[in-house]
């Protein structure tokens, strides 16, 4: 919404409450009509506050605002708030006499891939001003005309703005002040005020009720719509997203603000005739969070789900799918095939040892490259008793199917290939579908399944060197705002999060989003738990805010190829001593310490004799020999040209000999001996 929109409608709200509101004040209007009962039944959220002076004034002052005021969007709105701000501290005795104000600002999709937003005032008993045109007329330059319109036995003011073009639509109905610059949101609204639907719905009312209004402001999410509100910057559609519209209802939040803290709480009401997994995780009570305890510091997102017992959760997800059984009769199927094809129990060799959290990791891109990696943990009551069954299921599948793999030892933990397709989904639930034949590995007590086994060496390589979420001070201290038991809980890391999510976006959104960076990333971690509590769940969300400038100088350490391990474990103790340090520079102090750097080497079977990676137009760029999924043998680096560019051995993973790298003419520009 450009800058003179803003001012504008400033400007046709004071006209209410200022215009002849003194000579008004006297006259009761014939109906008190709460702004719930105009909003248009497609609200994808709407902000609400019955103190919008105070409630101005204590954002104004607040960190998080001055920071955004300087993005380019907050800066216009910044500008325009100013203005109403001026207005509101030279009129502070007469707004006091005319009373507080009921104020719902809401946003709507009006057409595909756009939105835009309805305001909502309660003018109480100054509504009865009916020379509204006149008084505009007044106040407003000759840039502007005024014509009025008859809808549905209600009359419309159009503003329109002869420089921009631009149309502010305006009813009153009773009480309530109505504009939008969308006509048909205006219209939307006289339908609503003749048949209200959002204001009738008890979903709703009974969040309504539970949220309150005794606070700074309120929002509300009509989840429905959530789907629809994000295709407006996103190319492909997101499949969580569809899910949580699918099967949540409402959410309402009471916000509070702190120097560097954006907290709400409120509750969320979830639909009960669509997908059981919501439903079974309401009944089956809380679990704790502690999966931060193997989850990397590099972790962008990370969503867990927590029960008192799983056993106790897939009881109620089968009672559950029990109640519609055609939606759900393919994973029966699944799950009999398998366990008839493999002579396995599902409840002996996986629900027996599974305890009170199962978590998705989406993490940082790392020796994988552009690619996401992700990895599935569950948490086991007992690490032990977890290897003895999975040991079992890997012995069944050997027998019955031709696929072969050994299991490789990482840095003394067991690597094995699980060839189980499509068994997870209808175990875990569709929050899991995307873990497909996976490798796993188990840390402790928690058994960690990935598609890719790098990603597996990566968290383990995390662990070793204490980089996990549990360590970092930071993410204690965020977490500290959350209870530690739970049925969901899902945690951003913004900055790291940022660098994943350009993949989800349009071309458009991803500009928008580069230019917004600081704007973004300065919300470092973003937190929402849902709890369940009566018929809903209890819901929790905090933004931590944190000054762009001060984030950037902190060094995310992330693991780093095996083949740095040893140098960079002697080289993090000098590195750490130094205040401000990046990425690039342990990369220079690895190199002074005479490392050959080599690329990072993913095969994405460890059951492979021999890893190979092309160039774009297929000209070899590395190979190696593998021995049970490690570097065992002569390793050779090509220039696209085809030339030799570095040679040495491997054994066992570990460079031994003389390495020699080479330039573009075969000259050797430096040897090491390992």
């Amino acid at each position: 919404m450009s800058k003179k929109r803003y001012i504008v409608l400033i400007i046709v709200i004071l006209c209410c409450s200022l215009g002849y509101g003194l000579y008004t004040l006297v006259v009761s209007p014939t109906k008190s009509l709460k702004p719930i009962y105009v909003i248009p039944s497609n609200a994808v959220f709407f902000i609400e506050t019955e103190e919008p002076i105070s409630t101005w004034e204590e954002i104004r002052a607040n960190t998080i605002w001055k920071h955004l005021k300087k993005q380019t969007y907050f800066s216009e709105l910044t500008e325009n708030a100013n203005t109403l701000d001026t207005l509101f501290q030279e009129n502070k005795k007469l707004f006091k006499l005319l009373g507080s104000r009921a104020l719902l600002v809401s946003a709507h999709m009006y057409k595909k891939n756009d939105y835009d937003f309805l305001f909502v005032v309660d003018l109480q008993k100054i509504s009865k001003f009916t020379q509204l045109k006149d008084y505009l007329d007044k106040v407003l330059s000759d840039d502007y005309s005024f014509s009025r319109r008859i809808h549905d036995k209600h009359e419309i003011i159009e503003l329109l703005d002869k420089t921009t073009k631009e149309t502010l639509y305006i009813t009153i109905l009773d009480n309530l002040l109505v504009a939008s610059y969308t006509n048909a949101l205006t219209e939307a609204a006289i339908a609503e005020y003749v048949k209200p639907v959002i204001g009738r719905d008890q979903y709703y009312l009974d969040v309504f009720k539970k949220v309150g209004h005794d606070d700074m402001l309120r929002l509300y999410v009509q989840q429905n719509y959530l789907d629809d509100f994000a295709k407006a910057y996103m190319d492909v559609p997101n499949e969580s997203l569809q899910y949580i519209s699918d099967n949540l209802l409402y959410s309402g939040f009471s916000f509070d603000l702190d120097n560097d803290l954006l907290k709400a709480e409120g509750y969320t009401n979830f639909k009960d005739t669509n997908e059981t997994y919501i439903e079974a995780l309401h009944k089956s009570g809380l679990g704790k969070r502690s999966i931060a305890k193997v989850a990397p510091q590099r972790t962008a997102f990370y969503l867990s789900l927590g029960f008192d017992d799983f056993e106790r959760f897939y009881e109620n997800f089968q009672e559950l799918k029990a109640k519609k059984e055609a939606t759900f009769q393919t994973y029966d199927n699944t799950i009999l095939k398998t366990e008839k094809f493999l002579n396995i129990s599902v409840q002996d060799q996986f629900i027996s040892w599974m305890d009170d959290e199962i978590a998705f990791l989406q993490l940082q891109p790392n020796a994988l490259g552009k690619k996401n990696e992700f990895a599935v943990v569950l948490k086991a009551k007992d690490g032990d008793d977890a290897k003895e069954e999975l040991d079992f299921v890997l012995k069944q599948i050997k027998k019955k199917t031709p696929v072969k793999f050994r299991q490789v030892s990482y840095r003394g933990y067991a690597i094995n290939f699980m060839a189980m397709k499509g068994f997870f989904k209808p175990l875990l639930g569709r929050f899991f579908k995307d873990l497909d034949k996976p490798y796993f590995t188990i840390i402790e007590d928690y058994v960690i399944f990935s598609n890719h086994p790098q990603t597996l060496k990566d968290i383990i390589n995390d662990f070793e060197a204490k980089n996990t979420l549990i360590t970092s001070k930071e993410y204690k201290r965020f977490s500290e705002n959350f209870d530690s038991k739970s049925n969901m809980f899902a945690y951003l890391n913004m900055p790291l999060f940022y660098k994943n999510i350009s993949t989800m976006l349009s071309a458009t959104a991803r500009k928008e989003l580069e230019r917004n960076k600081a704007y973004i990333t300065c919300f470092s971690q973003i937190g929402l738990q849902l709890s369940a509590s009566g018929a809903m769940f209890e819901s929790k969300f905090t933004a931590a805010y944190r000054d762009p400038k001060t984030f950037e100088k902190i060094l995310h350490f992330t693991a780093q190829p095996q083949e740095m391990l040893n140098i960079k474990y002697s080289v993090l103790p000098k590195i750490m001593a130094q205040p401000e340090v990046s990425n690039n520079h342990l990369l220079r102090m690895v190199e002074d310490e005479e490392v050959i750097k080599v690329d990072a080497i993913t095969p994405d079977d460890l059951n492979a004799k021999k890893y190979k990676e092309l160039y774009k137009d297929g000209t070899l760029k590395v190979s190696v020999p593998l021995k049970k999924g490690l570097k065992h043998g002569v390793y050779r680096k090509y220039f696209p040209t085809g030339t030799i560019n570095i040679k040495g051995r491997y054994k066992k993973d570990k460079r031994v000999g003389v390495w020699k790298v080479y330039d573009k003419e075969g000259n050797t520009l430096e040897r090491k001996r390992y």
